[in-house]
């Protein structure tokens, strides 16, 4: 099948070159936004882009940056520029931006544009000293950030894959040059030696620095009502790649697993679903368990929640950078005194 699909791949990478090319020789103009850091991918699907947001805006307010997060609020019912507060919902601003702000709270801004370039007007007439950091914006060419991720997982390389629709990447994988490193997430962090010489020799042909984390499971956080012990799961998911999560959560509970696709918008009837799902072999040290981004969706239905007294946990999770005091001395380099 995927050869079959192959021809249209390559129209789709005539159109991706054409628009680059457009930029790159200033027919389609750039802007640059000092003071800033950019996050994205070539794939389509989760890359690990969320957790290193939450990384570099918890190392920005440690270094008493004013922090802005800008995103587009994916899936969003709005359009226009919006400074999102706690009390927003879901549907109005996006699942990650509200994920962010109810995280981080005061100590950090989120700002959701359709235009990026736009948006970081708004963030730096609201302080010029701020800090910018832009999610998910690697083919948004608007707007030239200062340093520049490009996110990979480690069982699911960029450098293994092939364009639309034959494969899942965005744009060639030489488009990498525009990077200003790779951070390659979701590692094992037993990793061994062997492994990461192999990805290094795999990924050198792009001449960029190279960099890994693992992802770091927190303790469990209530939005229901709580219980004292727990020894069964019902998790329910949906995001875009919830292996891993699945696997961690086995090791220590018995669980039964509900997944949605990816930034799934949750329904009354589907609460209710889960609810019936949960009644059908629940006992008193059962949870209901979802990720932080499905948590502030299904916050859309906290009065349903509290009423029936749902036991409603979330996993939050971060990341460890393998190689940080590199990681971050790069970043230095790039963005100036932080």
């Amino acid at each position: 099948m995927r050869f079959l699909l192959l021809p249209f791949s390559w129209i789709y990478a005539i159109g991706i070159f054409i628009r680059n090319l457009l930029f790159d020789i200033g027919i389609l103009k750039s802007n640059i936004v000092r003071k800033s850091i950019g996050i994205g991918n070539l794939s389509m699907g989760g890359t690990g882009k969320t957790p290193l947001t939450q990384y570099l805006a918890q190392w920005l307010i440690e270094n008493d940056q004013i922090v802005y997060i800008l995103s587009r609020g994916y899936k969003r019912s709005t359009n226009q520029n919006i400074l999102v507060k706690e009390s927003h919902l879901s549907h109005e601003v996006g699942d990650e931006p509200l994920m962010y702000k109810k995280r981080f709270k005061n100590k950090i801004n989120v700002l959701v544009s359709k235009n990026r370039w736009l948006g970081s007007l708004d963030a730096k007439k609201n302080n010029s000293n701020a800090f910018l950091l832009f999610d998910d914006i690697y083919q948004h060419r608007k707007v030239v950030t200062d340093f520049s991720i490009i996110t990979t997982p480690y069982n699911d390389l960029f450098d293994d894959d092939t364009l639309l629709p034959a494969g899942r990447l965005r744009e060639p994988k030489r488009n990498v040059n525009r990077a200003s490193c790779i951070l390659v997430t979701r590692c094992p962090e037993n990793m061994s030696q062997d492994k990461r010489t192999h990805i290094k020799d795999k990924l050198s042909k792009y001449n960029k620095p190279l960099f890994y984390s693992s992802i770091s499971y927190e303790p469990f956080e209530c939005f229901g009502e709580k219980i004292r012990k727990i020894s069964s799961v019902l998790l329910v998911t949906g995001i875009a790649k919830n292996e891993n999560l699945i696997a961690h959560i086995e090791n220590t509970y018995e669980t039964t697993t509900i997944s949605y696709p990816d930034h799934y918008r949750y329904t009354m009837d589907d609460i209710k679903d889960i609810h019936q799902k949960f009644n059908s072999f629940a006992s008193e040290h059962t949870i209901i368990l979802t990720t932080e981004k499905d948590m502030v969706r299904m916050l859309e239905f906290e009065e349903y929640i509290d009423a029936n007294k749902l036991p409603m946990y979330y996993q939050p999770i971060s990341i460890d950078v393998h190689n940080e005091k590199e990681f971050t001395s790069l970043i230095k380099e790039y963005v100036g005194k932080i």
